[in-house]
């Protein structure tokens, strides 16, 4: 993945005496088509530069389409800046002259290798596997090597606690302040630099995902270098060499390495780099700790500084000393990667857990915090349970037919089913799943509800309202019901899901098929439809009508059949009710040439009447005999 690396340095000022000069670095991931807001405030952008005072708080639009970064600046400074920073997009073009080369811009575009700036930062676009240069002590020696694990660390006293509790008294406004990862790494290496004066440098290194065993890319994807002067033109460089070891062990441990600057203990017998030789030159000794993170991220805190003195040049006693007063940096570092490991874990859990929230109503959200409950909730039971089942009818033809542009066709499926489904978790209800192109949902667990049968009622009557261009075209169909069937956490071990077993559940699915057979939108049970008479006894909002006795697939009796429909969209009008009733009445008795002469004369563009004539038009509108009043409804089409 290309990456966007942000380099900021602080200089000091005469009229800003209270900044500390340094230096601070970022790698940023890029996303194809993805808009990013950056600045210097992150409570109001995607990526932060907060160090950078000369960026407004919300300053630039950036965008990646794979080849590209495009740079906009942000409109007008808004009125809250009467002061704006100096906020200019600056980039370099080589085919001019000198003096001209750095052009002022409100709009570029950018390609890997390439930087724009603004303010005292430098943004560059790193392509996929660039890590940014090599580390000048990989091509010396390490005189001195400590390993130690997190275990033997903690066995470790401190010999200054007031060193390591000045540090962890700043942790708690430090995480808290944090609002994602980048912030979190900010805010703890200001941790590492305050609680670590010998350290001239911190910085968080990952080893790239796709990184094969021995190629030593590294990207230093966080940094804050208290002085670049330590490091000359280069500037600060991890060793690559030492982040794979500590990395890539299977046993996690933090290193501690020292490295020769004398150019005679170099590899080939001289300097491999001035940085190394003018080092030796001012009598120090670079040193390095690098504590990898142990949940498997492949990233390590990385902390860089110097002794005074050459290593060489040290007694036992004295080299003995410094690696005994940096263990105390080690047993420090591994404190901080500990807590970042926590906190990151925390916020990764709070992410799912916002996401699994959205999938169960409201009610429900208490047990998610509760895993005792939860457990318990899950366990599969018998209750009450009324159930909707909605189908988008003829998905396969649909698709077929847009098969030119399945995407597209796939998003308006989608729609239709985020309507459904966002119609029934709004009502307190839980969406047991998606079942193809149809939706399953149900009321009465966790905990019954008195108002179970009617919010579902009102669930089904907003989705036929919502996908009126698809229940208008016969496509779309509803089967409401209600029992006793076992709720919670069903299936095969790792396969289990909320769902529902029981004879209700499959009436629901079966009631939903005959809505295209009868015409209508929804069908529910007689026990729904006797609920809905004592929720609404005059028919306000919520009516029904029977359509007769069916017989469902599946079911060895036959079982009562109800249309639902809203009272301001009536599919029989309040004078025509006790007629259509009658014609029912008459047609479940046999006797069929006066319910024949009833549903033609007094509904002749009833669909569901016309259900029930070609019942009847089997046999010529005489009774079999065998008849006992229920039948299987047959399709428009006969079949």
């Amino acid at each position: 993945m290309a990456e966007l690396e942000a380099i900021t340095d602080v200089r000091t000022a005469k009229d800003k005496s209270g900044i500390m000069s340094g230096q601070y670095g970022r790698r940023l991931p890029l996303v194809s088509g993805k808009l990013v807001r950056i600045g210097r405030d992150e409570t109001k952008v995607d990526w932060a530069v907060p160090e950078d005072d000369q960026i407004s708080r919300f300053y630039a639009f950036l965008q990646w389409d794979g080849s590209k970064l495009t740079v906009e600046r942000r409109g007008s400074i808004p009125p809250d800046y009467p002061e704006p920073p100096p906020n200019r997009i600056i980039v370099l073009n080589p085919d001019l002259a000198a003096k001209e080369k750095h052009l002022e811009v409100t709009k570029c575009a950018v390609g890997p290798g390439e930087s724009f700036w603004i303010g005292q930062t430098q943004f560059t676009v790193r392509e996929d596997g660039d890590s940014g240069q090599d580390s000048p002590v990989d091509a010396t020696v390490a005189p001195r090597q400590e390993e130690r694990t997190r275990a033997q660390l903690e066995e470790i006293p401190f010999t200054n606690p007031a060193v390591a509790l000045k540090a962890m008294e700043q942790l708690p406004s430090m995480i808290k302040a944090a609002a994602n990862e980048q912030g979190l790494f900010r805010q703890m290496l200001r941790v590492v630099m305050d609680a670590l004066p010998r350290a001239d440098a911190a910085g968080i290194v990952r080893i790239p995902p796709d990184c094969p065993p021995g190629d030593l890319r590294l990207a230093l994807v966080e940094s804050n270098v208290r002085s670049p002067i330590h490091f000359g033109p280069m500037g600060f460089a991890p060793s690559r060499k030492l982040a794979h070891r500590a990395i890539q062990e299977a046993r996690k441990r933090s290193h501690l390495h020292f490295w020769s600057t004398d150019p005679r203990g170099t590899e080939g017998g001289a300097a491999a780099d001035m940085t190394l030789a003018v080092m030796h030159q001012q009598n120090v000794t670079p040193w390095a700790i690098c504590t990898p993170f142990q949940d498997g991220s492949r990233y390590a805190l990385y902390i860089a500084g110097r002794v005074n003195g050459l290593w060489a040049a040290l007694d036992k006693p004295g080299q003995d000393r410094v690696v005994a007063d940096l263990t105390q940096y080690q047993k420090i570092a591994e404190i901080i990667v500990g807590l970042i490991e926590t906190t990151m874990r925390m916020a990764r859990l709070s992410r799912q857990n916002a996401v699994i929230r959205r999938a169960w109503p409201q009610g429900i959200w208490k047990y998610l915090d509760d895993p005792d409950r939860l457990e318990t909730m899950l366990r599969p039971q018998e209750k009450e349970i009324t159930i909707l089942f909605c189908d988008l009818r003829n998905y396969s033809l649909f698709a077929s037919q847009n098969a030119a542009q399945l995407l597209q066709a796939q998003k308006e499926v989608a729609v239709a089913l985020n309507t459904m489904s966002s119609a029934i978790t709004d009502r307190d209800g839980v969406v047991a799943g998606f079942r193809g192109d149809a939706v399953l949902g149900f009321w009465g667990w966790p905990d019954p509800h008195e108002r179970q049968v009617e919010m579902a009622v009102r669930a089904a009557l907003a989705i036929q309202g919502r996908l009126s261009d698809w229940s208008q075209t016969g496509r779309c169909g509803l089967g409401l019901t209600h029992g006793r069937a076992v709720a919670g956490r069903l299936g095969a071990h790792d396969l289990a899901v909320v769902d529902l077993y029981g004879p209700v559940v499959n009436l629901a699915f079966r009631l939903e098929a005959m809505t295209k057979a009868f015409g209508v939108g929804i069908i529910v049970s007689q026990e729904v439809a006797d609920r809905v008479a004592r929720a609404d006894p005059n028919g306000v909002e919520l009516r029904t009508r029977k359509l007769g006795r069916v017989r469902a697939k599946g079911f060895p009796d036959p079982v009562p059949a109800n249309e639902l429909y809203s009272a301001h969209l009536p599919s029989v009008r309040e004078w025509q009710q006790q007629d259509w009733a009658a014609a029912v009445d008459l047609f479940t008795e046999g006797r069929w040439a006066d319910a024949a002469d009833m549903l033609s004369q007094l509904f002749p563009e009833d669909p569901a009447a016309g259900c029930l004539l070609r019942v009847m038009d089997e046999t010529r509108r005489v009774p079999p005999k065998n008849w006992d009043g229920s039948f299987v409804p047959p399709s428009p089409s006969g079949g």
